[in-house]
Formats: structure tokens, sequence, C-alpha cells
């Protein structure tokens, strides 16, 4: 009786664990919110200045200002040219007036002559397929005809090779990779009959965008369709293009049969003509499928024609699923998950969850090179490359959500020469673009973020190329001797004995002509490597050389603390010993990240005086000073004096919360979630509008400068959560948790992956728990 007593009295404290387990599964589960609550809002035309995107983990475009057209498509190998047609009611182009982007969508609104209408974009996930739906509505008082014309524009390529940041795209005259104001002109007169005009344009010319005044012409609809590039037929209702000077093939098919196509070269022209009621409605459904097969994509495009409704709304589906996976142990997307977080400050999870959201949207399926990549940014832009500047930014982050990921592409970019190559181009294989001087420090903290959340330390003495993993670990921290022309030339006083970057300011911050020579930013960041360096090396029993690193490291620290100009600003250290005062968040950011321990107290304190009185603003911030001696000159919005790269306010935070400031941290995070209305993380958001010189400047996406409509650096504010408001960033030692919790914040962070298990971080004024998860 007694055992039979204790056997259910065991069943039941299992039953209760299962069912305590299972609502804390559900209690996790409804932490994250949906895809539709982090969406974007509906935007106005005339505020936004980058049109939304669509993508499909395999290709990419940006909308239009018309209702229909995408451009800057690209799918590798497959690129597109132009725009892929306009719809016209009555023979006039309707403009957008408002725009929405979700996810697996984009919205356009708009009038024209009392006609009402809306359109939505999708790619189908993982597909050759674009779907388009446009509806109509008579919102007049009367019965109206109308006359709907659609263009549909096969501008499409096929190219092999190496694929730079500036990607291939067929022209009239055939491929190119130059980026001038041609499709943006082109773009910006949509629906015109206007084909040129005098104003001030910009060339890439020597890998920089440069301004200059001249005629600016562009092909009209008329002329792109006519391209003697293509040639196109009309087959069982399908329209098909196909390019005379590479393989790729294009096809279109309305849902609805059209009254009439008639057949250009590079695409065709269907019309519909009705006649509506008032408030009656008609829809317009179409599909475009590419690829270099011709009948292949013919029948492709028939079958999701026919299939229109059950794809058009089955994307969504897809994305959520995705979505919700990605916060799951054990999903198949990724070899870790995304650590939920569980808070009742609204303002805190919008910011929080626009990380993954953005991580998600950047996924690549389809690279060659890889089974998953990240991508950096675009569309118009590095459909198939990844920035190593970029991704570090958020590096413990991924090692959290993705190791297996994570050590793989490592493996791959350790033997890309950081001197020539930012980044890597996932579809050739290769190095791409120019030796950035931040390489070094990225690479060498992506392998240590690696390192030290998994604990995997085997990964140092694995052979990568010629050299241990470790060996290449030293070989980034001690690269700034090879740039010091105090030990290289001799020159100068000691001062001299750091690393300079050299006459081309290309190689930092592109757009401040200022920031270039020595600089404390990236020397503060050797000093780091140095000193990490130097535990790597006394985990391998070399302490010598650990011990000689620190010494090192020390000595460096003195030497930099002599750039510092006063008034919580540095300077640059040029030859002949001429000292350029600049005020920049960048020097702000690697030494309060990388040596606050250093920073002399009336220093730091001048530091954040600096940082609040001259680059916050109240929901984002400056790149640069408007009082700095260059800020005329260097007027980019991720870089200048006019708004942020998304990874500096990420940098600040972090900064502030090492040099004892978490509070602050955090009300500068909150701060900035209305800039997440339009949807993911960008390359920059501006500061615009006629308060843009003030602190109250309004903030959007930023178009202009050629930046990127939605980009990686700003999943960083999630690692800010992580790393600063739960303290989370192993050290080599074992050490998982910092004391940087701001003493107000309280939130849960479940699913922390570390050293092959997942943990729940919980904070409460001003401490941080550690609670293995037993499930996992």
């Amino acid at each position: 009786m007694k055992n039979i007593v204790r056997s259910l009295t065991i069943l039941l404290v299992i039953n209760s664990l299962i069912m305590s387990c299972a609502e804390n599964e559900e209690q996790i589960k409804q932490a994250v919110p949906s895809l539709d609550e982090l969406a974007g809002v509906w935007m106005s035309a005339d505020t936004a200045d980058m049109e939304p995107s669509v993508r499909n983990f395999r290709g990419q475009a940006l909308l239009n200002r018309d209702l229909a057209s995408i451009s800057w498509f690209v799918s590798a190998p497959y690129s597109g040219g132009y725009h892929t047609g306009v719809l016209r009611v009555n023979g006039k182009t309707p403009g957008v007036s408002m725009f929405r982007w979700l996810p697996h969508q984009a919205i356009r609104k708009g009038t024209l002559d009392g006609w009402k209408l809306f359109s939505t974009v999708k790619m189908v996930p993982d597909d050759d397929v674009i779907l388009w739906q446009v509806h109509i509505v008579n919102d007049s008082t009367m019965t109206r005809e109308i006359d709907l014309s659609l263009d549909m524009i096969g501008f499409i390529s096929k190219y092999g090779g190496d694929w730079q940041w500036w990607y291939p795209y067929p022209k009239l005259e055939g491929a190119t990779t130059i980026r001038d104001d041609e499709v943006e002109n082109v773009r910006k007169h949509i629906g015109s009959e206007s084909s040129s005009s005098r104003e001030r344009v910009v060339e890439l010319i020597d890998g920089k965008p440069t301004p200059t005044d001249k005629t600016a012409t562009w092909p009209s609809t008329r002329e792109i369709l006519n391209a003697e590039k293509y040639r196109a037929s009309l087959q069982d209702g399908v329209l098909v293009i196909s390019d005379r000077e590479t393989d790729a093939v294009t096809a279109f098919r309305p849902v609805m049969k059209p009254d009439t196509i008639v057949v250009y070269n590079a695409g065709g022209t269907a019309d519909w003509k009705r006649v509506l009621r008032a408030d009656e409605s008609i829809t317009i459904e179409y599909v475009m499928t590419f690829g270099d097969d011709a009948p292949a994509v013919r029948e492709k495009a028939d079958s999701a024609a026919n299939n229109f409704e059950t794809l058009f709304n089955t994307v969504a589906d897809t994305w959520n699923e995705r979505w919700n996976a990605l916060f799951e142990p054990g999903n198949t997307l990724i070899s870790g998950c995304f650590p939920v977080l569980e808070t009742d400050d609204p303002k805190v999870r919008k910011v929080y969850y626009t990380g993954p959201l953005t991580m998600l949207y950047l996924v690549n399926n389809h690279l060659p090179q890889h089974e998953k990549v990240f991508l950096t940014g675009g569309p118009r832009w590095g459909a198939s490359i990844t920035f190593f500047w970029d991704i570090t930014e958020w590096a413990t982050l991924w090692a959290v959500v993705d190791p297996a990921m994570m050590k793989e592409h490592l493996s791959a970019w350790i033997r890309i020469d950081p001197a020539k190559h930012y980044g890597k181009d996932n579809f050739g294989g290769k190095g791409v673009g120019n030796g950035y001087s931040a390489n070094y420090w990225a690479l060498f903290q992506l392998v240590r973020a690696y390192i030290t959340v998994s604990r995997d330390f085997d990964f140092l003495s694995e052979q990568v190329g010629d050299k241990t993993v470790l060996e290449h670990l030293d070989h980034y921290a001690n690269n700034w001797k090879n740039l010091s022309p105090f030990l290289q030339k001799g020159e100068g006083d000691k001062a001299y004995n750091l690393a300079d970057f050299g006459d081309d300011e290309w190689n930092l911050l592109e757009c401040v002509p200022t920031y270039k020579h020595i600089v404390p930013s990236f020397n503060a960041g050797y000093i780091w490597m140095m000193r990490e360096l130097a535990g790597f090396y006394e985990l391998t029993g070399e302490s010598q050389k650990a011990s000689d690193l620190r010494h090192e490291a020390d000595a460096m620290v003195d030497r930099l603390l002599m750039l510092y100009a006063g008034d919580g600003v540095w300077y640059s250290l040029y030859p002949d010993n001429q000292k350029i005062e600049v005020r920049h968040s960048l020097d702000f950011m690697f030494l309060g990240r990388y040596i606050p321990g250093d920073i002399p107290e009336r220093t730091g304190k001048e530091m954040i005086d600096f940082l609040y009185r001259e680059l916050m603003t109240n929901h984002w911030m400056r790149a640069q000073s408007l009082r700095d001696v260059a800020a005329e000159q260097s007027d980019r919005a991720d870089h200048g004096p006019l708004g942020a790269f998304d990874g500096w306010p990420a940098g600040t935070m972090d900064a502030l919360s090492q040099m004892g400031y978490p509070g602050k941290a955090l009300d500068f995070y909150r701060a900035i979630e209305p800039v997440t209305y339009e949807g993911c993380w960008a390359q920059a958001h501006e500061l615009w509008g006629e308060h843009k010189l003030e602190k109250n400047a309004r903030v959007r996406i930023a178009e202009r400068g050629w930046h990127n409509r939605e980009s990686s650096s700003g999943i960083a504010m999630s690692q800010v959560m992580l790393k600063c408001f739960f303290g989370f960033y192993p050290d080599i030692q074992g050490n998982p948790l910092m004391e940087t919790t701001p003493p107000d914040f309280e939130g849960k962070l479940y699913h922390v992956y570390y050293g092959g298990a997942f943990y729940t971080l919980r904070a409460k004024s001003g401490k941080v728990k550690m609670i293995k998860e037993r499930r996992y």
C-alpha cells in the first residue's frame, strides 16, 4: 500500500511539473509579438524618403511611387533593370499617397480622378514568383467607364562570376555595375513623359558617390519596352520575355484575361475596359516568374496565376511559421534560439523585437557559398554581400542565436585578407570591397564572441588556412604595429606609436574628411584586442605572452589618452604633429565600450556631457556634432551631423552602460521606439524637417546618400538588451554576466544559449539571476 501511495505521489509531482512546463511555455510564447504588431505603420509618401521593399529569403526589390511597379529587383544570379511596369487609369499613372511595409508584403494607396486604388506586392517565399494585386474602386457617385492599362516589363538578365556591393544589372546598353542616377531618375519620374532635366546627379566614381551638375537623361517607358536586348512573345495567355544577351527568361500572366495584350520587345501592355457603378470595384491580379528555362518559367507563371488566391494567402503563413520558430530551442532554422524578452514596457518590447524582425528579413537561403546568410543590406546594394563591420555590431547575439552558422562563416571569413576586403560575396565566394580599418577588430570580436558564448575553445587550435585560429587572433590584435609610424619608420614621438590608418577617409568613416590617420576609436579597439588575446594565451598556458600583451596594452592607453582634446572630444593625429579636433560619436563609442576603466573620471564626465549636448536628439542621435569642423563636408545620414548609422545608437547605449550609466542607456532605448514605425532597421535614419538642427528633429529612414532600405547593424539594439540590460557578456574565464543592469529595469529573457545549454535571465533591482532551463 505504501508503494502505491509513493507511486501516486511521484506521478502527481511529475504531472504537476509537466503542467507547469506547459504553462510556462505558453507564457513564453505569449511574450513574442506577432509580425503584424511589428509591421510598419501607414506612412505618407511625402514623409517617407525611402520606399518599402519586398523580400522572400531569395530575392529583393524596392517599390516605386506609382501603384504597381518595383525596381532594383535582384535574386542572384538574376537582376532587373529600370522597373517592372506601371498601371495607368484612363491613360494616367496614379501616384502613391501612402505606403506600408510588412515583412511578407508591401502595400500602396493612391487616388486619381475619383478612383481609389489599393495595391499589394508579395514575393512567394523561396521561389522565383512575384504576385501583384491591385484593387480599384469607383469612389464617385456616378457610373463611369474605366480603361486600365498595365505594362509588364521583363527587363531581367542573368549574371555569373563575382558580385560586388554594386551588383550587376541590365540597362539599354547591356550589363553594367555602374551606379549613376539613371535608374533613380526613371523611378523619380515614373509614369511621366519626361526623360531629361538639368540637375545635380550622383555618379559612382572610383568607388565614391560623386555629385556633378549635368543634363540628366533617362529612357522613357516606351524606350524600355522597345529595348532590342530582349524579345517577347505571347504564348497561350502568358507573356514570355527572353534576354538576347543572357539565358534569362521572364514571364507575366494576368489572372483575369485582358481584353488585349500588345507585345513589345521587353514586355507588353495588357488592357481592360469596364463600366463601374458608384462604389463598384475591379481587381487586377498578375504574376511574374523568371529563370533560364523558357518552358519551365512559362509553366510556373501559368500555375501561379491559376492558384493565385492560395499562393497569395499563404505567403504570410510561411513568414509567421518562421518567425515563431526563431524563438523555440531545437527549431530547424537556427542552431540556437533568439532569446524571448518578457517585459511590461511596450517601448522596450518594440525596440527589442525589431532586431529579430530585421534578422529574419535579411536571411537568404539560396546563395551558393552557405546554406544560410544574413545579408548586410539592400535592395539597391549588396544582394549577396555580408560586411564584417555591420555583423560584428551584434556578435554576442549572433553567437547565442546561431552558433553553428557563426562558426561555419568564421571559418570561411578568416581566410579573407582583412587588409583588402570588408566582407564576403556569398555568390562568387571571394572577399569583396576595400580594406576597412575596422576589419581586424570586427573579425577578432566575432571569433571572441563565438568562443566565449559557445565555450568551444578547441576552435582556437583549429587550422584555418596557414594558421591556427589563435594565430589569426594574434595577427589581428597586433596588426596596429604594422601601421605605427613610430615602429615602422621611426617617425614622431611616442604619440605616433599608435596605428595610423592612412590618408584615405574611405577606409574609416568614408564621408568625414578629417577622420583619418591616427584616430582614437580603432586604437582603443586594438588595446581591447590585446587584452582579450592575453586571456586566450593564459588559457593555453602561455602566461608570458599574456603578461607582455597586457603590458603593451597599458602602455598604449597612456599614448592614446594624449589625443584627448578636452570638452569631451578627441584629436585625430596627422603627420608632422598636426592635430585635428573631431567631434564624432565613434570615439565616444569605442573608448566607452572597450577601455572604460582607463578613461580618467573627469574625461569620462566631459564625454557624457558632449554626448548629450551635441549628439543626442529626442528620438535618435547625430553621428557627428554640428560643431565639428568638417560637419558641412560630411553630410551623409549615417556618419554625418544629420543622422546616424543604425548601429551607432546601440554602440552608444553599450558605451553608456560600460561607463556606469545604464539608466541613461535604458532611457535612450525607450526614446527611439518611434523610429521603428517604418519597419525593420535600416542603414541609417536621418534627422529632417524644419527642426533638423534641433533636439526635436523628425526621424526617418534615409535614402539620400544611396543608403540601404534595410540593414543588419541595427540588430545590435537587441544585443544591448542581452548584453547591457541583462548583463550577458561571457568572458574567457567563464563568467557569463556583467553588472550593467539598470536599477529600475525588470524583465525576463528566456532561451539564452550558453555553452551548450539554455538559460533564463531574470533582471530586477539592478541584479540578474541566471537559471538553467531543465527542458532543453
